[in-house]
């Protein structure tokens, strides 16, 4: 009993050749700089002011003041 395993000339007899992609050259830091460029944060356009404290939140969230105070009302109530 003999075991025989058929050689393998090359890696592209296993895999097909888009699975060996490569880079060809290094990328500059100037590249990864350029392409990175516009990923940065961006402002906020979606800021008003409470309407009962006055206080700028975002739109369509709750106020962090009045819910800070009742949340306060509430963990009392709750004691």
């Amino acid at each position: 009993f003999r075991w025989t395993a058929s050689p393998l000339d090359s890696l592209l007899e296993l895999f097909p050749p888009f699975l060996l992609a490569v880079p060809k050259k290094k990328t500059s830091h100037s590249r990864k700089a350029m392409r990175s460029a516009n990923k940065g944060l961006k402002d906020k356009r979606n800021i008003v002011h409470c309407s009962a404290c006055g206080s700028p939140k975002l739109a369509h969230n709750l106020c962090p003041n009045c819910y800070s105070t009742l949340s306060r009302g509430w963990k009392a109530q709750a004691r």
